[in-house]
């Protein structure tokens, strides 16, 4: 197994012999509403890569109407879609450790194709407040298998920065 970021020079931090340091893709702390592996029940209905999924593949976090969202580290946009069955409007980027997800967007302000960095501003939160709406945050670490019954997503939350995470109802 071979990590190209492992070997190269720490950038900013962001990368240690341990493992991918990502920046918040919010603003500001935030409750998380659905965490990795939760409700296996409900989303085995979901097949990714000819594999149910085993529970929740994500991180989905309270946002408010119109907040911006910010890309988890530098990279290239390789996808901007919507998904009307799962995550609505979303990105994918894709990075040197692997790729990341970010959904449910009102509005985007970058386009395919176009690199971001860490921290950068990618678009805002959708204003649709019904209780299905959260912000879904997913990543793939390089070398992933699609069909490993989470659709090759790992569990971000131990990436992110642990002053950015709200448990339970702070």
């Amino acid at each position: 197994m071979s990590f190209d970021f492992v070997r190269g020079a720490i950038e900013n931090g962001c990368y240690e012999p341990e493992g991918v340091y990502l920046a918040a893709p919010f603003e500001g702390r935030r409750r998380i509403v659905q965490e990795w592996g939760a409700r296996p029940e409900h989303y085995r209905r979901y097949v990714v890569g000819a594999r149910a999924l085993l529970g929740h593949n994500g991180v989905d976090f309270e946002l408010s109407p119109s907040e911006g969202i910010f890309a988890a580290d530098s990279g290239i946009i390789t996808t901007i879609g919507n998904d009307r069955e799962r995550y609505g409007r979303f990105i994918c980027i894709s990075h040197p450790w692997g790729e990341s997800l970010y959904t449910r967007f009102q509005n985007f302000v970058v386009d395919s194709g176009q690199r971001v960095e860490r921290g950068e501003l990618i678009g805002y939160f959708n204003q649709l407040s019904d209780s299905g709406q959260h912000f879904h945050f997913g990543i793939r670490v390089v070398p992933y298998v699609v069909v490993d019954g989470w659709g090759g997503y790992s569990n971000p939350l131990p990436h992110l920065p642990p002053n950015s995470i709200l448990f339970g109802s702070h």
